[in-house]
C-alpha cells in the first residue's frame, strides 16, 4: 500500500516537472533569440503569430481528424517533442546560416515550435484531468507557472548562448519522457481509475440549452485568455515593451507566487463543487479587475515598472489556470472525445490571439486603439459570463457538471436513479472480474466495454495505444469465454438483474 501511494504522488510530480521544462522551452524562445533579426523587415507582425498558427493547425487536426491521430498515438508521441525541438534549433541557426533563407527557416521553426508546445500541454492537461478531481491539475500547474521564471533565470544565468540552445532543443524531448512516464505510472497504480466512479454520472444526456451556455462560457474563457496574453509582455514576444523582469527582487516573485497558489485554492480548486455555470465567475471577475489594474499602473506609472511587470504575470497565470481548468471540466462531463474538445478551445484561444496581435500591430496608436478595444471585450465577457450563470444555471446544472462523485450535486438532482445503475454496473465488473481473474487493466477496460463505449473512447480515456486496448478485449473475451461484445455485457448484466 506504502509503495502504491508512492507512485500515485509520483505519477503527477512526474507530469508537473514536465509541464514546467515546457513553460520554460517556451519562454527560452522568446529570451534567448533575438526573433525580429532573422524575420523579414516588411513583415510587421509579431513572431508569436506563427507560433500561434503552428498550435492552431495542431488543433484543426484534432478536431477534424481525431481519430486518425489517436490510432498514430504512439508515434506522435516522438515526432510532435522532436518537430519542436528541430523548430527550436531552426530558430537559433536561423540568422546565421545561407543554406535557406532566414526568415523562412525562422517562420518555420516558429510554427514547429507551436506545434510541440500545444502538443505537449494538451497531454499534460488531458491526463491530469482524469485524475480523482481538479486540485491535481490546479495546483499542478499553478507549480509550473510558479517555476517558469525561476528556472528559466538559472538557465540564462548558468548556460552561455550555446549552451541554452542545446538545452531548449532538449526540453521537449526530456518533458514528453516525463509525460509518459507519468502516463504510464498513472495506468499501473491506479491513479486515473479513482475518476471513474466520480464521473458515473456524466455521461447522462445533458439539456441542450444548458449545453449551449457551458459552450458559450467555455469559448468566453479561451478568449479571455487570448485577450489577457496579448495584452501583456508574456504574450508579445521579441517586443518593445519590455519592462523590469519580475526575478530582479525576490520579493515579487514570493509576492507572485503566493498570487497564483491563492488563486487556485479560493477561486478555483474551491469552487470545484458549485453548479458549471457559475463556477467560475469569481475567478473570471478577478482577472478582469487584474488586467484593469495592469492597464491602469501601465499609463500611470509607465512600461518600465517591475511591479507591473508581476501584475502582468500574475493575470497572465489566473488565466491560463481558469482556462485548463475550465477544459478540464468539460472533458469531464461532456460526451465528446477529450483532445476533440480540447483542440476546439485551444483553437479558439490561438485565432483569438492571433487576431489581436495584427490589431495591435507596432504602432502606438493602434496599441492604444486595442486596449481600449480589449477593455470592452472584457466588459462584454464579464456580461456573458454572468448572464450565463443567472439563476437558472443552478436547477439542472449540477449533474451535468459533477466532478465529485455521486454525493455530490448528482446526487441533489433528478438522476439518482442514472447514478446508482451506473454503480451497479461497475460493482457487477468487479465480481465478473474476480471470478474471471482479469487484470486491474483488463477490468477499466470491461467497464467501459459495459458503458457501450467505443475501442476509440477506451484508447483516449486510459492513455493506451489502439494494439492494447484490442489486446485487452482479446484477453477478456477468451478469459470469459465470449465471442462478441454483446455475449460480455449480457454476461455482466445478467448478474446484475
Amino acid at each position: 500500500m506504502i509503495h502504491r501511494s508512492n507512485a500515485s504522488r509520483a505519477c503527477p510530480l512526474s507530469a508537473v516537472i514536465a509541464l514546467t521544462l515546457v513553460f520554460v522551452w517556451s519562454s527560452l524562445t522568446d529570451h534567448t533569440f533575438v526573433l525580429h533579426d532573422a524575420l523579414p523587415a516588411w513583415l510587421e507582425v509579431n513572431p508569436r503569430v506563427f507560433f500561434l498558427l503552428g498550435i492552431a493547425a495542431l488543433c484543426l487536426a484534432l478536431i477534424s481528424s481525431h481519430d486518425a491521430l489517436l490510432r498514430k498515438d504512439a508515434s506522435l508521441k516522438v515526432l510532435f517533442p522532436a518537430i519542436g525541438a528541430l523548430g527550436t534549433a531552426c530558430i537559433a541557426f536561423a540568422p546565421y546560416q545561407n543554406l535557406f533563407h532566414p526568415g523562412i527557416l525562422c517562420m518555420t521553426g516558429l510554427v514547429a515550435l507551436g506545434m510541440g508546445y500545444c502538443w505537449l500541454v494538451i497531454r499534460f492537461g488531458l491526463l491530469m484531468a482524469q485524475g480523482p478531481s481538479l486540485s491535481p491539475l490546479v495546483y499542478g500547474m499553478a507549480i509550473a507557472l510558479i517555476l517558469e521564471p525561476i528556472v528559466r533565470l538559472l538557465v540564462e544565468t548558468l548556460f552561455p548562448y550555446t549552451a541554452r540552445i542545446c538545452v531548449a532543443s532538449l526540453l521537449p524531448v526530456l518533458s514528453m519522457t516525463l509525460l509518459r512516464q507519468a502516463e504510464r505510472g498513472a495506468r499501473e497504480n491506479g491513479w486515473l481509475g479513482e475518476a471513474r466512479h466520480a464521473r458515473a454520472c456524466t455521461a447522462q444526456p445533458e439539456n441542450r440549452t444548458l449545453l449551449n451556455k457551458r459552450f458559450v462560457l467555455f469559448f468566453a474563457i479561451a478568449i479571455l485568455l487570448a485577450t489577457v496574453r496579448t495584452l501583456s509582455p508574456v504574450g508579445t514576444w521579441d517586443a518593445q515593451f519590455n519592462p523590469a523582469p519580475m526575478t530582479s527582487s525576490p520579493a515579487l516573485v514570493a509576492l507572485y507566487a503566493a498570487g497564483v497558489v491563492l488563486f487556485a485554492r479560493f477561486t478555483l480548486v474551491n469552487a470545484e463543487q458549485r453548479p458549471a455555470l457559475s463556477r467560475f465567475q469569481l475567478a473570471f471577475l478577478l482577472i478582469v479587475l487584474t488586467l484593469s489594474a495592469s492597464l491602469l499602473m501601465l499609463y500611470t506609472q509607465g512600461p518600465q515598472s517591475a511591479a507591473l511587470y508581476t501584475l502582468m504575470c500574475l493575470n497572465d497565470s489566473f488565466a491560463h489556470l481558469l482556462f485548463w481548468t475550465a477544459v478540464a471540466c468539460m472533458a469531464r462531463s461532456v460526451n465528446m472525445p477529450p483532445y476533440r474538445l480540447v483542440g476546439m478551445a485551444v483553437a479558439a484561444y490561438a485565432l483569438g490571439s492571433i487576431i489581436w496581435l495584427f490589431v495591435i500591430g507596432c504602432s502606438e496608436m493602434l496599441q492604444t486603439v486595442a486596449t481600449a478595444a480589449a477593455v470592452a471585450m472584457l466588459y462584454v465577457l464579464t456580461i456573458v459570463i454572468v448572464h450565463t450563470g443567472g439563476p437558472n444555471a443552478a436547477s439542472g446544472a449540477s449533474c451535468a457538471h459533477s466532478d465529485n462523485g455521486p454525493d455530490s450535486a448528482c446526487s441533489a438532482n433528478d438522476t439518482p436513479a442514472a447514478s446508482r445503475i451506473a454503480a451497479s454496473i461497475e460493482e457487477r465488473c468487479r465480481e465478473v472480474a474476480d471470478e474471471y481473474r482479469l487484470s486491474p487493466r483488463e477490468t477499466e477496460v470491461l467497464e467501459l466495454l459495459a458503458q457501450g463505449r467505443t475501442r476509440i473512447y477506451i484508447q483516449e480515456k486510459l492513455v493506451l495505444a489502439e494494439p492494447t486496448v484490442k489486446t485487452h478485449i482479446t484477453h477478456i473475451y477468451r478469459k470469459t469465454s465470449v465471442n462478441n461484445r454483446q455475449d460480455l455485457i449480457d454476461l455482466v448484466l445478467g448478474g446484475n438483474e
